[in-house]
């Protein structure tokens, strides 16, 4: 299974994802259409300008109120970071699903259960606690209806490290039977510039 992030369906990307990638040309030549249509005393061109504002508007306001599978997964994964900082275990062990799995280096390698993964977590509140850390990267996209993936990266520093270490994860996310969003399998994709082993958390 490819590591790296999917894409999203148009319509997810245009209208949830992403809505500014469709709201800035519609803003942008509606404010050519008024200045044109200012420029010429001519009013077609300013309701056309209009239009395209409500439209841009629309998109905007559309995007605010549906959350994409792939932003729930980005808030689900935002939860995640903020309770491993704080080396919350409860609260680490509430974002998972209670099938999910761990893997090192790739999503397709073998992995872990949740039991090994908290075992893991554990250590965050004691020799691995995070001192501080910069979220370097969280992109997020739709996989399906039900399933949110999620590439993050992390520069972390932790009482038992040296300095900031650079991190990079891929996360899945998908939705219950209960309707609540939680991981379903996370990889530990990269430390430093190398695929981590199995115990170094």
């Amino acid at each position: 299974m490819d590591a790296e992030l999917p894409t999203s369906p148009l319509l997810v990307r245009l209208f949830a994802e992403g809505p500014w990638t469709l709201a800035m040309p519609l803003i942008a030549l509606a404010a050519a259409l008024a200045w044109w249509g200012s420029r010429h005393d001519q009013a077609k061109p300013l309701l056309a300008g209009v239009g395209l504002l409500l439209a841009a508007a629309a998109t905007l306001g559309g995007a605010a109120v549906w959350t994409s599978p792939g932003e729930h997964a980005a808030e689900r994964v935002r939860a995640l970071v903020a309770a491993a900082e704080a080396g919350d275990v409860a609260a680490i062990r509430a974002c998972f699903d209670a099938d999910a799995s761990m893997h090192y280096g790739s999503p397709s390698a073998p992995g872990g259960d949740l039991d090994r993964l908290m075992a893991a977590a554990e250590s965050l509140a004691g020799r691995h606690r995070i001192e501080r850390n910069d979220v370097t990267r969280l992109d997020c996209a739709t996989a399906d209806g039900d399933r949110g993936i999620v590439i993050l990266g992390c520069r972390t520093q932790t009482a038992s490290s040296y300095g900031p270490v650079p991190t990079r994860w891929w996360i899945e996310v998908v939705r219950g039977a209960d309707g609540q969003w939680r991981i379903d399998r996370l990889a530990w994709l990269q430390v430093l510039d190398r695929i981590p082993d199995r115990g170094m958390l």
